[in-house]
C-alpha cells in the first residue's frame, strides 16, 4: 500500500491495546482500573528505558493542546452532564468553597512550603512556587468515584468528590493561566508593584471564570434549542459532541476559561436540554456514547500517564528532596477540607457534613491529568519553543522547570498509587460504605420498577377501555407487568424486614410526611385559608423539622431530599 499511516495512529494503538490487557488482568484484583493503568505505564517506560533497542512507540503522543483541547473537554462534558441540579443545590456551599477559595488557598500554602523548604525564600522564586501550587491544586475524582461505587458510599458524598473537582479544575487552570502571566511579566522586566500585580490578576481570573461561563451558557442555551428541532437522535448527540468541544474552544479563542465553559453548558444541557429536549433514544445513545469516550480516554490517558512520567523524569541526586517537600505540602494543603466542612456544617443551612466524610474528601484528593497538561505547557513554553525576551539565561527556566516537574509528578504518584490504593481500607475502617449496604439502593429501584408498573397498567385500563388496543394484547401485557410488580413487592417486603434499615425507613417516611405537610400549608395558604405570616411560620418549622431530619448521623445522608 502506497499510503503511510499519521504516526500518532501506532501509539495510540498500542497505549489501547495496553488499556485492554490491564482491564482484563486486573478483573479479579481488588485495584482500580485506573490506578493500574498508571502502574502499568510505569513499568512500560522503566522497560523502555533498560532495553533501549524495544520501544513502545508512546513517547510524543501527549502535549499540551492535546490534553487541554481533546482529552479534558469531553471527560469534563461527561462529568458535568452527568451532575443532578437537584443533587448539586444541596452541596453548591461545600462546593464553592471548596472549588475557588479552596483552590487558591491550596495554591498559596503549597507555594509558601515549597518557596521556603526549596528555593530558600528567594523573593525572585516567589511566583515559580505560586505557579507549582496552581500546578497542584486541582483535583481528579476518577480513581476515587470508582471506588465509592463499590464501597456504597452515600451517593452525596461521591457527588460532593465530582462536583468539587468539575470546578476546581476550572479554576485551578484559570490560576495558572493568572500566575502564568504574571511569571512572564516579571521575566520580561515588569517592575510592578505587588498591589497592581494581585489587582491585575484578580481581575484577569474574574474575566476569565465570567466569559467562560457566559460562552458554555449560551452555547447551552443554542443546543437545547437544536434538540428542540430534531428527532433524529444520531443529530442530538452530535449536538452534545459539538457543544463539549465548541464550548472549550470559544471560550479560550475569546479570553476566557475554556474549562469553566465546558463544565457550564455539561449542567446546562445535562440538565434541561437532555430530559427535557431529547428523545428516548437520544438519552439512551448520548449516555453509553460518553461513557465509551470516557472509558476510552481515560484508558489511554492513565496509562501515558506513567509512562509519562518515567520518561521526563531525570534521577537527580535532590529528587528525594524535592518528591517528600512537594507531597507535604499538598498534605497540607489539602487540610483545609477540615474547617471548610466545619463551616459549612456549623454556618450555613446545607445538610450535614459527618466528620469521617471529611477524612475521606482529604485523603481522596488524587491528583491526575491537570498538572500533566499544565507542565505540558510549560514544557513547549519555556523549554521547546523559549522566547528570547523573557530571560537572558535561559538556563535558569530549564532547571526551574526541571525542579517543578519533579515536585508535581512526585505529587501525581503519590496520590494516585497511595492515596488511591488505600482510600478503600480507610473508608471501610471509618465506616463511611458500612451503612450504605445497598438496601437503599435496592429499596429506591424496586419503588421505581412499582411505580412504572403500575402507571403502565393503569395506562392499559385506560387503552382497553377507550377502544385502542385488543384484549388479548392487554392481557399479554399485564401479565408481565404483573409479575414484575409482584416481584418489586416481595423484595420490598424484604428489605423493610431488615433490621439495619429500619431507621432509614423511618427516616423517609417521616421526611415524606414533612413534604406533603409542607405542599399542604402552601396550598391553604394559596387558597386564602391561612394568612401569609401563619404559612410563612409553619413552613419554616416545617423546614427546620425536615432539615435537622436529614442531618441525623444513622441516616448518613440516605434519605433523599423530598419533594411535596
Amino acid at each position: 500500500m502506497s499510503a503511510v499511516p499519521p504516526a500518532y495512529l501506532a501509539p495510540i494503538l498500542v497505549a489501547l491495546f495496553s488499556a485492554i490487557c490491564v482491564a482484563l488482568f486486573i478483573r479479579k484484583l481488588n485495584m482500580p482500573y485506573t490506578i493500574a493503568l498508571v502502574i502499568t505505564g510505569l513499568l512500560l517506560g522503566l522497560f523502555a528505558q533498560v532495553q533501549s533497542q524495544i520501544s513502545f512507540d508512546l513517547d510524543g503522543i501527549l502535549t499540551a493542546e492535546i490534553i487541554l483541547f481533546l482529552i479534558l473537554p469531553p471527560l469534563l462534558f461527561d462529568g458535568a452532564s452527568k451532575l443532578d441540579w437537584g443533587s448539586f443545590k444541596r452541596i453548591w456551599r461545600l462546593t464553592s468553597l471548596l472549588a475557588v477559595p479552596g483552590v487558591i488557598l491550596n495554591m498559596f500554602v503549597i507555594a509558601l512550603i515549597t518557596w521556603v523548604l526549596v528555593w530558600g525564600a528567594d523573593s525572585e522564586m516567589f511566583l515559580f512556587a505560586l505557579l507549582l501550587g496552581a500546578i497542584l491544586a486541582p483535583t481528579d475524582p476518577v480513581s476515587v468515584l470508582a471506588l465509592f461505587k463499590e464501597c456504597g458510599a452515600p451517593h452525596r458524598l461521591a457527588a460532593m468528590v465530582e462536583s468539587e473537582s468539575l470546578f476546581n479544575d476550572g479554576t485551578g487552570v484559570v490560576m495558572f493561566q493568572v500566575v502564568l502571566s504574571l511569571v512572564i511579566a516579571s521575566l520580561s522586566g515588569d517592575t510592578t508593584g505587588l498591589g497592581t500585580t494581585l489587582l491585575s490578576g484578580a481581575a484577569m481570573f474574574a474575566q476569565m471564570v465570567i466569559i467562560g461561563g457566559a460562552v458554555g451558557g449560551c452555547l447551552a442555551y443554542v443546543s437545547n434549542l437544536a434538540l428542540r428541532w430534531t428527532e433524529n437522535h444520531l443529530l442530538e448527540v452530535a449536538v452534545t459532541v459539538t457543544l463539549a468541544f465548541g464550548s472549550f474552544f470559544l471560550a479560550e479563542t475569546f479570553h476566557g476559561s475554556g474549562v469553566i465553559g465546558v463544565v457550564v453548558a455539561g449542567m446546562v444541557l445535562g440538565n434541561t436540554g437532555k430530559h427535557d429536549e431529547m428523545t428516548p433514544q437520544a438519552r439512551v445513545a448520548l449516555d453509553n456514547f460518553w461513557e465509551m469516550v470516557a472509558f476510552l480516554i481515560n484508558s489511554i490517558l492513565f496509562l501515558l500517564i506513567g509512562f509519562e512520567i518515567i520518561n521526563r523524569v531525570e534521577f537527580t541526586s535532590n529528587i528525594i528532596m524535592l518528591s517528600f517537600t512537594a507531597i507535604f505540602a499538598s498534605l497540607v494543603a489539602r487540610l483545609a477540607v477540615y474547617p471548610i466542612g466545619w463551616f459549612v456544617t456549623e454556618k450555613t443551612h446545607d445538610s450535614n457534613i459527618p466528620f469521617a466524610w471529611r477524612h475521606v474528601l482529604f485523603w481522596g484528593g488524587l491528583r491526575g491529568s491537570i498538572p500533566l497538561a499544565l507542565m505540558l505547557i510549560l514544557l513547549d513554553l519555556w523549554i521547546t519553543h523559549p522566547a528570547d525576551s523573557l530571560v537572558d539565561d535561559a538556563s535558569l527556566l530549564a532547571s526551574v522547570y526541571d525542579e517543578i516537574l519533579v515536585m508535581s509528578f512526585a505529587v501525581v504518584l503519590w496520590t494516585l498509587i497511595v492515596q488511591g490504593l488505600t482510600i478503600k481500607p480507610l473508608m471501610k475502617k471509618l465506616g463511611v460504605g458500612d451503612s450504605a449496604d445497598g438496601l437503599s439502593h435496592d429499596f429506591e429501584k424496586n419503588i421505581g420498577i412499582l411505580v412504572k408498573c403500575s402507571a403502565a397498567l393503569d395506562e392499559l385500563d385506560r387503552m382497553l377501555e377507550l377502544g385502542i388496543t385488543k384484549q388479548e394484547i392487554v392481557d399479554k401485557q399485564k401479565e408481565k407487568l404483573t409479575a414484575q410488580k409482584y416481584e418489586a413487592l416481595e423484595n420490598l417486603q424484604n428489605i423493610i424486614q431488615q433490621e439495619q434499615f429500619q431507621s432509614r425507613l423511618e427516616g423517609r417516611i417521616e421526611a415524606r410526611l414533612k413534604a406533603i405537610q409542607q405542599s399542604a400549608i402552601s396550598r391553604a395558604e394559596r387558597s386564602g385559608l391561612l394568612s401569609t405570616h401563619v404559612g410563612a411560620e409553619l413552613r419554616w418549622k416545617l423546614d427546620t423539622e425536615l432539615t435537622l431530619l436529614l442531618e441525623k448521623e444513622d441516616l448518613k445522608s440516605e434519605v433523599p431530599l423530598p419533594k411535596a
